[in-house]
């Protein structure tokens, strides 16, 4: 065919899109798409495709998505599909993902096919791009939208998924995040992608020679567990069960895969699952006691230093957790292993602690009576009952870390009502808080004013401390962080 009958097809679509759809004009453009099908796939196809989309916009093809015709919407569907594979999917969703959205609701099966193997090929590559992400964002969009999730999996996107998955670790990891996001906010997402079979494929990567796919894959279970449905599936599979088997060797029983990087990744994932929606943290704290666990990586004699700083971090994780929290204090081996380990440290291991406490202490806005209680009994035995003025004393040492990680503690000592009176009792402490220090750091300054501006604002202030210094705590917090006293001047006039 000549390239003036393309254009001459081109032209004549163009008309009749601008007609009213009678039944001659329906049948015009059916025989026209049908045609220029004919000329994109005969070529020279650069310059049909170009010819088609300079005078043909997208949006118009889209919009014959309501054509009352069928073998005009298959006509149509050819030739978008057509158009599409040589054009980037972030350009084709900038402008017009609500018709997408349309295409993969459509109930016409030609044009509802088309659309889930172009996104899902974009995932494809050795890299995260722009157009990588944007995909990621889109699929996870298109899985909350009615009929589309049966058109990301029909028979032609569901062998491109195959595909992905039979590639990197990188490629694969895309898919499942995508999966693991659309699953957990959806019993019934979760169970239509077991029964395509992804779920399983995604829970053979636990069982993986490659380190960075294990942890990749530690990342994604709390994620896909916010689905009750999906947590309940795993723990079947006795996932949790022998990730904690895993973390409960002995150093010198460790295997490869075992060993420290994977072993971290283990313990962060277990203090993630504390806040996955889809379980009950006391219950699968007490199914899988993590708590021995942590005791043995935190106490001083314990494991080497990055085992040990992950133990401590996650212990402040699953203590900020109300119901996390109350079973900790019962069960007591990690929480008496914080305190062994606080008394003997220095430097970074007593700010992660700090932190740590801080966390704990400030697991709630407002805690249970239980809670409070068991913060109160831990506060009691760190620093053999000083730990105020140890963390005073910390602040005082001036460097960022640890100013920042001690005001913090006090801070979140101020939501419990023995914490306000703690504070109240010891009068050099409340002098030093009220005290600024205009070389700390700005950020540092920021978290005294946090503390001073928390005790002030306590209800049980009122009634423990002494009203001069009650007075001073809320000009502390009039004044601002920032406050620095004005000197008066005085003129000397030389003789």
């Amino acid at each position: 065919m000549s390239d003036k009958e393309y254009v001459a097809t081109i032209k004549q679509i163009c008309e009749l899109l601008q007609s009213d759809p009678t039944p001659d004009v329906i049948q015009g453009l059916r025989d026209s798409f049908a045609n220029l099908s004919i000329h994109l796939k005969s070529g020279p196809f650069l310059e049909v495709f170009e010819t088609t989309i300079s005078n043909i916009p997208f949006a118009a093809l889209f919009s014959l998505l309501a054509a009352p015709d069928n073998k005009l919407i298959v006509s149509v569907a050819e030739v978008t599909d057509q158009l599409l594979n040589p054009v980037t999917w972030s350009m084709v969703h900038q402008t017009f993902e609500e018709y997408i959205i349309q295409g993969l609701a459509h109930p016409h099966p030609t044009f509802s096919a088309q659309y889930g193997p172009h996104i899902w090929k974009c995932l494809e590559g050795k890299s995260d791009t722009n157009a990588t992400k944007l995909a990621k964002r889109v699929l996870i969009h298109l899985f909350n939208v009615g009929m589309a999730t049966d058109h990301l999996f029909a028979k032609e996107s569901l062998e491109v998924v195959n595909a992905i998955l039979s590639g990197s670790e990188s490629q694969r990891f895309r898919v499942y995040d995508v999966i693991a996001i659309s699953a957990g906010k959806s019993d019934d997402i979760f169970v239509f992608l077991c029964q395509k079979g992804i779920i399983d494929t995604f829970v053979k990567e636990g069982d993986s020679d490659d380190i960075l796919a294990v942890m990749n894959w530690h990342e994604l279970l709390p994620i896909l567990c916010a689905s009750a449905a999906a947590y309940t599936y795993l723990d079947s599979l006795g996932i949790f069960s022998r990730l904690l088997q895993q973390l409960d060797l002995s150093d010198t029983e460790a295997t490869i895969a075992t060993d420290s990087l994977a072993r971290v990744s283990a313990l962060k994932l277990f203090s993630r699952m504390v806040d996955a929606p889809g379980i009950k943290p006391t219950e699968f704290f007490v199914k899988y006691d993590i708590a021995p666990v942590l005791g043995k990586f935190i106490s001083p004699e314990g494991s080497e230093a990055e085992l040990k700083s992950t133990a401590i971090s996650c212990l402040g994780t699953i203590g900020n957790n109300t119901a996390a929290l109350e079973h900790l204090a019962a069960e007591k081996t990690a929480l008496d292993a914080l305190v062994e380990t606080y008394s003997r440290s220095i430097g970074q291991l007593r700010v992660e602690c700090l932190q740590t406490i801080a966390c704990i202490f400030g697991h709630a806005p407002q805690p249970t009576s239980t809670s409070s209680q068991a913060c109160y009994e831990l506060y009691s035995r760190l620093a053999q009952g000083k730990f105020l003025v140890s963390v005073t004393q910390e602040i005082m040492k001036g460097f960022e870390e640890s100013c920042i990680a001690g005001f913090a503690v006090i801070q979140k000592m101020a939501l419990h009502a023995w914490g306000v009176r703690e504070i109240a009792s010891y009068k050099t402490v409340v002098n030093f808080l009220l005290t600024r220090d205009s070389s700390r750091a700005k950020i540092a300054q920021q978290w005294q004013f946090s503390a001073v501006q928390a005790i002030a604002e306590s209800k049980d202030a009122k009634g423990v401390f002494e009203s001069d210094d009650y007075s001073r705590l809320h000009r502390y917090v009039k004044e601002g962080p920032y406050y620095i006293s004005t000197t008066p001047q005085v003129a000397l006039k030389s003789s």
